[in-house]
């Protein structure tokens, strides 16, 4: 944190001062212009006056300065500021793309366009396969050991177009962002996000608008281990997708790059479910899980885990029921493998953060077919 000094109150009471000393002035000088009266009392007690005259003066000339101050100092800003913003007046090639004139650009350093930050075109730019109408990009900036800035890399591009366009298999409605990891060199590394427009099909599933697709260069866990996934949706279909025999409401998804399930997390059964012996009601979450570490870990998707939310329960026949806390581990085919402690299954309960006295809001089921 860097600290600043504040103003001190004197500062602010004799501008306070200067503002109505210069309203009297005006009102003074007006006086003055209209009445032949007024005219002669200043002349006739004119040392009164012109002592009047000074008091109002000195606190209207630091309130005059002050302005005067401020206003260089905005018009400075935006000269600074207009200095960032280019219009391409013919047609160049910027960071390895073919931007056309017209093309309106916001660097970060003055004079490099190389260093742009955003660009909007006058027509649709062929960028990482996309027809971008507009383009947003972070960069990193390498220093030498002086610390001088040596050269500026992007390293995530956010690319905006018209209607609907294939990226990389998925089709994305290019109206919302449409994000890349990229190379210091501006070539494409991953596609790290899009948000689906419908009929985009994966592992079984007919996804509809808004589900958001995530590259990803797989999960990485505390042992070492990586998992191949390749992609995570999140789906979030008002109706209940039907995954694993169960309609599952909002769950996240994660394919490896052939677009095979690997595993299911943030689902809850839309619809009460009996699964084996198990009898479950609607809201119970559930996701996929593999068994063992590391090498040893089992294939996927692994088994299901069944967790009660909510205070609900969950029935088992011949057998006490299991409460909220606790999570069933089941296998594809329905048998209870064990009944564990929500942390020792990897389920957990976040706190939420209330602010303004108001809850943050729950998002709703989606809705049992």
């Amino acid at each position: 944190m860097i600290p600043v000094a504040l103003p001190s109150a004197g500062f602010f009471i004799l501008l306070t001062a200067g503002f109505f000393a210069g309203i009297l002035l005006l009102g003074w000088a007006l006086v003055l212009g209209v009445s032949g009266g007024a005219r002669r009392t200043v002349r006739k007690y004119w040392k009164t006056s012109t002592v009047l005259c000074l008091a109002l003066l000195a606190p209207f000339s630091f309130y005059a300065w002050f302005q005067a101050m401020m206003w260089q100092l905005e018009r400075d800003i935006r000269r600074e500021e207009a200095a960032h913003h280019v219009t391409l007046q013919a047609p160049t090639t910027v960071g390895g793309v073919a931007m056309p004139a017209g093309t309106r650009l916001k660097v970060q350093d003055k004079g490099q366009l190389d260093t742009y930050l955003e660009a909007a075109f006058p027509q649709a730019v062929a960028i990482l396969g996309v027809q971008a109408t507009s383009v947003r990009r972070y960069l990193d900036t390498e220093y030498d050991k002086e610390y001088n800035i040596v050269a500026r890399r992007p390293r995530t591009v956010i690319l905006r177009g018209a209607g609907e366009q294939d990226v990389q298999g998925w089709r994305c409605d290019a109206t919302q962002d449409i994000e890349f990891e990229v190379a210091p060199d501006g070539a494409m590394k991953m596609l790290t996000q899009c948000v689906l427009a419908a009929g985009n099909q994966a592992a079984g599933l007919t996804l509809g608008h808004g589900a958001v697709v995530r590259g990803s260069a797989g999960t990485v866990y505390t042992d070492g281990s990586r998992d191949p996934d390749r992609w995570r949706i999140d789906v979030n279909d008002d109706t209940a997708v039907r995954l694993l025999g169960m309609f599952l409401s909002r769950p996240t998804v994660y394919l490896d790059d052939a677009r095979r399930l690997l595993r299911v997390t943030g689902a809850e059964l839309a619809c009460p479910m009996q699964f084996g012996v198990m009898t479950y009601a609607a809201g119970t979450q559930v996701k996929t899980a593999r068994l063992g570490s590391g090498t040893e870990r089992g294939p996927y998707p692994g088994v299901l885990v069944f967790s009660p939310w909510h205070g609900q329960s969950a029935a088992r026949a011949g057998a006490e029921h299991v409460p909220e806390g606790m999570s069933v581990m089941q296998t594809l085919q329905g048998e209870v493998l064990e009944v564990v402690k929500n942390d020792a299954a990897g389920v957990f309960r976040f706190d939420t953060f209330i602010v303004d006295g108001k809850e943050p809001e729950t998002p709703a089921r989606a809705r049992c077919p």
